[in-house]
């Protein structure tokens, strides 16, 4: 489990994740869903089966059905700054919550002078988000 507090991120993510929330119902803590390192064996990535996108598809049915007990709004992931990495997240329907590098960097007090920023939080509402259809293989 997690959360995304909007005391710690930009106004402008804030209102990313709070434009189809009613006004009245405005938080400072949204609970979450965290995967982890979500990982395919190199002999299975980028292939037919699209093991990726059904574990992402899954989880989404887990944490969005009637019977969930989490309660849970979002899932949030800290992805992998590649860019193979980050495009299969955007795919699976994922926001950035910072808009870029920069500014993700200066939020996290992550130093100018290190050479790269290794992850970027990215999140999915589950309450505004469709399964992605799969293709027939």
């Amino acid at each position: 489990m997690n959360s995304i507090k909007t005391t710690f991120i930009p106004k402008k993510a804030v209102n990313k994740i709070e434009r189809k929330i009613p006004g009245r119902k405005h938080l400072h803590t949204y609970p979450a869903v965290l995967i982890g390192r979500l990982g395919v064996n190199r002999k299975y990535q980028g292939q037919k089966y699209f093991i990726g996108q059904q574990i992402i598809n899954y989880i989404k049915i887990w944490f969005s059905e009637d019977d969930n007990k989490t309660g849970c709004r979002f899932l949030v992931v800290d992805a992998y700054n590649k860019q193979n990495v980050l495009d299969f997240y955007e795919r699976n329907k994922f926001k950035f919550l910072y808009a870029d590098e920069e500014t993700e960097r200066a939020e996290q007090h992550i130093p100018n002078d290190a050479e790269t920023i290794y992850t970027r939080h990215m999140f999915l509402d589950l309450l505004h988000t469709e399964l992605l259809a799969m293709p027939i293989v």
